[in-house]
């Protein structure tokens, strides 16, 4: 029987001294925080995690209102007692990546992590190769990437106001319902938002704007003359605090060269884009660049991604930067980082092979036999493969269904136990 089944029984036959448990546990629950959903984690491994134990994840998944459990999404804000732990109006620091902080009026700056909840007034600065994503009502999302800084003004479940002072956000917003409102102000101008995928930059000296999906509407403040300038999918402009800013078609989407194989030096190499002067490179642990983790800018379509990432898939973008310094479409693919030339590979290391599967070899000792684990989740609570010992040093694992983190793990058993290693690690299986 599939271990996820067995468990939803299990919870079932044992709902009376859960509900016992569930009233024990009250307290607990009320003092924590909202609960990230981190690529790979199950609802399983998190009951148990904040709850004492797995077989309360049921209670996670009604209060959550949680679809299909196997497709948790990473990003997604989790709550462990009746009623919302984030006060009403604000919004939550759903990822952090590298150092962020924010900075209340008249209080001490603070270093954000996920969790953390944001109100009217508060101040979000990221750090270099630092990211915050928000989430917001609605089910809005916003991501602050390196070298940001973004005041929020105004936020509740009709009312959601931003003011970039410096950087780049870029936003993803569902569709707005009548009476709600999604502003992003820069410098003297506000950019109405009606359910889109947009950027607002304000680098070097320049303030721009790129509409990706859907339509946004820039005004000045109020006073000027100009009528109000419509955005919509696939153009930008450059705004300026008086008049003459006019919509352009943004450049077309820079792909990934076909031949270039993953290389040990983790150089890649574009398509040029015509017309392009510069191109801007991010990686994200997601489809929807919700978890960025890196991003740099050049002259030439080619990069090398850093060797402190660590080996295994990643989301890619590319967009192309015209003369008018506005972004481009965005070109997104999946890659796999190899182990870094020269990096240490002493805990193991995963290749994904070219029928879908994926090989995993660790430096096992000769002679020694190693009991191999496979799970969704960090805490392995729930194993997808359970291996018996064997005089291998290695395991070749999937295809597979679903996307997203693995974890592995090597376990030393029998003769020479007690002085061999344990071996370990983690990939990333796309999204289809």
């Amino acid at each position: 029987m599939a271990p996820w089944r067995a468990a939803t029984r299990l919870a079932r036959r044992l709902a009376g001294a859960l509900a016992v448990c569930a009233g024990l546990a009250a307290p607990l629950a009320m003092a924590q925080s909202p609960h990230v959903v981190q690529p790979g984690e199950t609802l399983w491994g998190i009951s148990n995690q904040h709850l004492r134990t797995p077989l309360r994840w049921p209670e996670v998944q009604q209060r959550n209102q949680v679809g299909e459990p196997r497709l948790l999404q990473p990003g997604k804000l989790l709550y462990f007692a009746d009623g919302r732990l984030v006060p009403e109006g604000a919004a939550v620091v759903a990822a952090v990546e590298g150092r962020a902080s924010r900075q209340r009026p008249g209080g001490p700056e603070q270093v954000l992590a996920p969790g953390t909840p944001i109100l009217p007034g508060d101040v979000l600065v990221t750090g270099p190769d630092a990211f915050v994503t928000l989430g917001l009502p609605g089910g809005n999302r916003v991501v602050l990437p390196s070298q940001s800084a973004l005041e929020v003004q105004a936020i509740d479940t009709q009312t959601i106001q931003l003011r970039l002072i410096r950087g780049r956000v870029e936003s993803q917003v569902q569709k707005q319902q009548p009476g709600q409102q999604f502003e992003i102000r820069a410098r003297s101008m506000g950019l109405g938002v009606r359910g889109t995928h947009f950027r607002v930059r304000d680098e070097n000296g320049t303030l721009a704007s790129e509409v990706i999906e859907g339509e946004v509407v820039v005004r000045q403040d109020r006073g000027a003359a100009e009528p109000p300038l419509v955005l919509r999918a696939g153009s930008g402009a450059v705004l300026l605090d008086g008049a003459g800013a006019q919509a352009r078609t943004l450049l077309p989407a820079p792909q990934l060269l076909a031949s270039n194989a993953p290389r040990a030096d983790r150089a890649l190499q574009f398509e040029p884009v015509a017309g392009a002067q510069s191109y801007r490179l991010q990686l994200a642990r997601d489809e929807r660049f919700l978890l960025p983790v890196h991003e740099q800018r050049g002259e030439a379509p080619a990069f090398t991604a850093p060797a402190d990432l660590e080996a295994g898939f990643y989301q890619l973008r590319l967009t192309a930067f015209d003369a008018n310094q506005l972004e481009g479409l965005p070109g997104d693919s999946t890659v796999y980082l190899p182990a870094a030339a020269g990096a240490d590979t002493g805990r193991g290391s995963a290749t994904l092979l070219s029928d879908g599967r994926v090989e995993i070899r660790w430096p096992g000792a000769t002679g020694q036999r190693y009991a191999f684990e496979l799970s969704r989740g960090p805490d392995f609570s729930v194993l997808l493969i359970d291996e018996p010992a064997a005089h291998v040093a290695g395991m070749v694992v999937g295809p597979f269904v679903l996307g997203g983190r693995y974890h592995w793990r090597a376990r030393p058993v029998g003769e020479g136990e007690a002085g061999a290693a344990g071996f370990g690690g983690s990939f990333e299986i796309p999204a289809r």
